[in-house]
């Protein structure tokens, strides 16, 4: 995409229609980015899905019809670190880099080594490290993407790109390095938490099969952080059911709202205010 202050030509309906289906060609491509880049596959898919969005209603802004491929994954990169939020296990740059900058601190390669081929471990680890950092490591070493690309995608100069991977690849050694207890125990767990937590609500109203119900059982009689969680998705449950008799929580008039808001976005022709 150009900053180009010239104004755009008004697109007519047969262009829109060819871009639209040059953007849903490109959507597959996005969704497996973004789920390379995210470890929560239903994040990965709204975050494409939302820059497809967004490319429609700039559409006038693009220039050259080839650079489509490339304004849409640097979109999608910026909306990825839009949207990241800090854990509370994340690890901390500058705390890595006096570490390694200490001559007396190490690690023991064989165990590093041992949980980067577990996937779920490689994983973890990855989602430890801030998303400036994660997407440079994951995009150069896993993706084949070039220095000179990813500077492009993160809009910043090829030399902080650069920074960026060598810190990253230090935060994910120390990530694979680190000892956690409680991360192992859930770790160690025949389903991953999020894995068990996306599961709940259907566990919740019975709805799941008798394998997957099993599982999310298991999980939740070894796991150390999602019992409490579960406590408290049952205890809300219960008070929501309490107000099932009193008025509704959404009203007709934002309901009508909401609906007149969403009639106006598919509308044809309408490009979102933009």
């Amino acid at each position: 995409m150009t900053d180009d202050p010239r104004p755009a030509a008004t697109a007519s309906p047969s262009d829109a229609d060819e871009f639209a289906t040059r953007l849903a060609a490109e959507l597959p491509r996005l969704v497996r980015l973004a789920t390379r880049l995210l470890s929560d596959a239903d994040i990965a898919e709204d975050c494409a899905q939302e820059t497809i969005v967004g490319a429609w209603r700039r559409r006038d802004q693009l220039r050259d019809a080839d650079a489509l491929p490339a304004w849409l994954k640097r979109s999608l990169v910026n909306r990825i670190i839009d949207r990241s939020r800090r854990r509370h296990d994340e690890l901390n740059i500058d705390a890595v880099e006096a570490d390694w900058q200490d001559d007396t601190y190490s690690v023991q390669p064989e165990l590093v080594l041992e949980r980067a081929e577990l996937r779920d471990e490689l994983e973890d680890a990855l989602a430890r490290l801030p998303a400036i950092y994660r997407i440079p490591v994951v995009l150069h070493d896993a993706l084949g993407w070039t220095g000179v690309e990813i500077a492009r995608s993160m809009e910043v100069g090829l030399p902080a790109a650069k920074q960026r991977l060598r810190r990253g690849r230090m935060m994910l050694v120390s990530a694979l390095a680190s000892s956690d207890g409680r991360r192992e125990a859930s770790l160690s767990q025949p389903l991953r938490c999020w894995q068990a937590r996306r599961h709940v609500s259907a566990y919740l109203d019975g709805e799941l099969d008798d394998s997957t119900k099993s599982q999310v059982e298991a999980h939740l009689a070894g796991c150390p952080t999602c019992p409490p969680l579960y406590t408290s998705l049952v205890g809300v449950r219960t008070t929501m059911g309490e107000i099932r008799d009193t008025d509704a929580v959404v009203e007709d008039a934002i309901a009508q709202r909401i609906r007149k808001r969403l009639d106006l976005e598919s509308a044809p022709g309408h490009n979102g205010g933009q």
